[in-house]
């Protein structure tokens, strides 16, 4: 807890940040249930099905994930989202039953929370109206109002849960899923992000602020051309996919925005050796950019994720003696 507050507040950590937290998914959400990512105390294997807006998703074994269901958009034309849209009424919603149910998760280590929303703006949008449907609202000048709009609209709903999320589960970080490029570019241009998404992730991100809440983005897809945009929107920390140029990234934004690096896999017969000269190589080589860097700990090899704090911990230490 104590390293991921130093690096969250710019300075020099102790070591490579390496996901000190606990990751948290609860199944009062309908959404973490549709999309198959349920991580709690005791999840069910429930898997897909409805939303908190209704909206069919099939889960994919395979892929790992959940797709919405095709061919049935609840509206073509984005004008008519109120007609066809019922949010819904969180405060039904058993948020003490839940706190209870999960407090061996969320009380027994003094790790901080991070809890994982799924289907943000624009995949959310996409989810009402399909991709092609979505693409098209978001520069279409009769449905770019109504879009801003139903962003807004999502907007107070996402803080409203998240004030249910630091009331009840003591959240420290809230990890914003929204994806927004394919394999070699983004969905739009950088003039249509900041003009119709970047006004609400910023809304977000100052709401988490104020809440003393970290906002990381999860978001997929080449998306570095969208960079500038998303340094302004106030987002504290983003992992890459490996399509993006991390070095070129961290030289030219790494002041301004936290990136995580993605590790390598190994296979089951890789020697000790082996993970360990990789742990070296990915502290030498991201190791000069000790308040800018950060990697995530979920299924990693014990021998490199020790290998990497050692070594990272040796560098941070000379580097803060150094500065």
């Amino acid at each position: 807890m104590e390293n991921l507050r130093v690096y969250i507040s710019n300075e020099i950590p102790h070591w490579m940040p390496n996901g000190e937290y606990i990751t948290f998914s609860p199944s009062i959400i309908p959404d973490n249930i549709a999309r198959g990512a349920v991580v709690e105390v005791d999840p069910s294997d429930e898997k897909g099905g409805r939303d908190m807006f209704g909206v069919e998703w099939e889960y994919s074994d395979l892929a790992g994930g959940s797709m919405v269901k095709p061919g049935n958009p609840l509206f073509d034309d984005a004008n008519d989202w109120r007609k066809a849209l019922k949010f819904p009424d969180i405060s039904g919603w058993d948020w003490k039953k839940c706190a209870e149910e999960n407090r061996e998760l969320l009380e027994t280590r003094d790790d901080p929370i991070w809890i994982t929303q799924y289907t943000g703006l624009f995949e959310r949008l996409i989810s009402f109206m399909d991709f092609e449907n979505a693409a098209v609202a978001l520069i279409d000048e009769s449905q770019k109002d109504a879009v801003k709009d139903l962003f807004s609209a999502l907007c107070d709903l996402y803080e409203d849960i998240i004030d249910h999320y630091v009331e009840y589960f003591n959240m420290t970080g809230f990890l914003f899923h929204d994806d927004w490029g394919s394999q070699r570019a983004p969905f739009f241009s950088l003039d249509v992000f900041r003009e119709m998404i970047a006004p609400y992730i910023r809304r977000l991100t100052s709401y988490c602020h104020k809440k003393s809440v970290i906002f990381e983005l999860h978001s997929c897809g080449h998306t570095e051309l969208l960079m500038d945009g998303i340094v302004e929107c106030g987002i504290d920390m983003w992992r890459p996919q490996p399509m993006n140029d991390i070095d070129s990234l961290l030289k030219n934004y790494g002041d301004r925005i936290k990136l995580g690096i993605r590790l390598p896999v190994f296979s089951d017969d890789t020697p000790d050796s082996e993970k360990v000269r990789a742990a070296k190589e990915i502290v030498s080589r991201y190791g000069i950019y000790p308040k800018s860097v950060y990697t995530m700990s979920h299924f990693q090899d014990p021998v490199f994720r020790k290998a990497l704090y050692e070594e990272s911990r040796i560098l941070y230490n000379k580097l803060f003696a150094e500065s």
